[in-house]
């Protein structure tokens, strides 16, 4: 995933909607989200270090539920982190409600 989000205003909509698609291909439990919602995702770069203390997401493994970055941990190869403070409040919600978790 890159850190751009996902709906950068250079990507059209058949990019914007081919993205989402890829996104639903690659982790089946996103079709409960539109793709007005996939694309207020933004991910975190690969290699990046975290912020310590703030709240992330794996969508790659949503069965871990969010967890707390510590100091000096990075956004680790193949991970889709999302921080909490970069998505809207009611989409944070929905990803973390992971139906296994419940």
């Amino acid at each position: 995933m890159t850190p751009e989000h996902q709906a950068d205003p250079v990507l059209t909509g058949e990019q914007r909607a081919a993205e989402a698609r890829r996104l639903r291909d690659r982790f089946t439990w996103l079709n409960q989200f539109t793709d007005q919602e996939l694309q207020e995702i933004c991910f975190c770069a690969t290699g990046a270090e975290m912020r310590a203390g703030e709240t992330y997401f794996d969508i790659s493994h949503p069965e871990l539920g969010p967890f707390e970055a510590e100091p000096g941990q990075i956004v680790p190869e193949g991970a889709c982190l999302v921080q909490k403070g970069t998505v809207p409040e009611r989409l944070w919600t929905k990803l973390i409600s992971y139906p296994s978790r419940r």
